[in-house]
């Protein structure tokens, strides 16, 4: 875990670097940067929250799928009640029969 922390940090540091290096040798000025820099922002966001709403859709589709799985298993191991006693017939007195009987 702690080498992948530092691995990520290190990423990060040399990222950043990379940037700061790259606007301080570029022939813009500062102000044409800040533009630049501004609208590559505004699109890695937008990239960033279509990347994250089909991430959701995607966990959703998959959440739906295993619940349909879970579902169909459980109809299928367990019998319908009304199904299995449907060919059954008890008139009212063995039914009461039955409960005495039972207790």
């Amino acid at each position: 875990m702690k080498q992948g922390f530092g691995t990520l940090l290190l990423s990060s540091a040399a990222f950043a670097g990379g940037v700061v290096a790259g606007l301080l040798l570029t022939p813009r000025s500062g102000k044409e940067n800040l533009q630049v820099l501004n609208e590559y922002s505004k699109e890695t966001k937008s990239w960033l929250q279509d990347q994250g709403q089909k991430i959701i859709s995607d966990s959703e589709k998959r959440i739906d799928k295993v619940s349909q799985g879970i579902r169909k298993t459980v109809k299928d191991a367990v019998p319908d009640l009304y199904e299995a006693t449907e060919d059954l017939h008890f008139t009212e007195e063995e039914g009461i029969e039955e409960i005495n009987k039972r207790g």
